[in-house]
């Protein structure tokens, strides 16, 4: 359980798999699932500008954490602030010596531009 402060919601996607040109690719225009995770803390993380003179983009990062035991894994999309976001790399359980306050945190980023 996070602290008593962590009541965001944020909602988990998972594509469904398809198969194209012989790889299993995530499709998601058909979610295997879909998920809300209550009792979350959103937090802003970094965000950075990306100009190479063809194209001007801004990523935008969160920090979420969520429940222990949440079902989340790297690659799932997450809606937070009505914003979807992909977990960037693996969600990382952080364990209380109490076990009162585990909670698993995700590092969110977001492409636009």
């Amino acid at each position: 359980m996070v602290a008593t402060f962590a009541n965001d919601t944020v909602t988990r996607i998972r594509p469904g798999i398809k198969t194209e040109r012989g790889s299993e690719t995530p499709d998601w225009d058909n979610p295997e699932s879909e998920i809300e995770i209550n009792q979350c803390s959103i937090q802003p993380a970094s965000t950075s500008l990306s100009l190479d003179g063809r194209v001007l983009a801004v990523m935008d990062g969160l920090t979420v954490y969520v429940p222990y035991g949440s079902d989340v894994k790297a690659g799932d999309h997450i809606v937070a602030d009505g914003e979807t976001y992909e977990i960037n790399g693996e969600p990382r359980a952080w364990k209380s010596p109490t076990g009162n306050r585990s909670n698993i945190q995700l590092n969110l980023v977001r492409w636009t531009g």
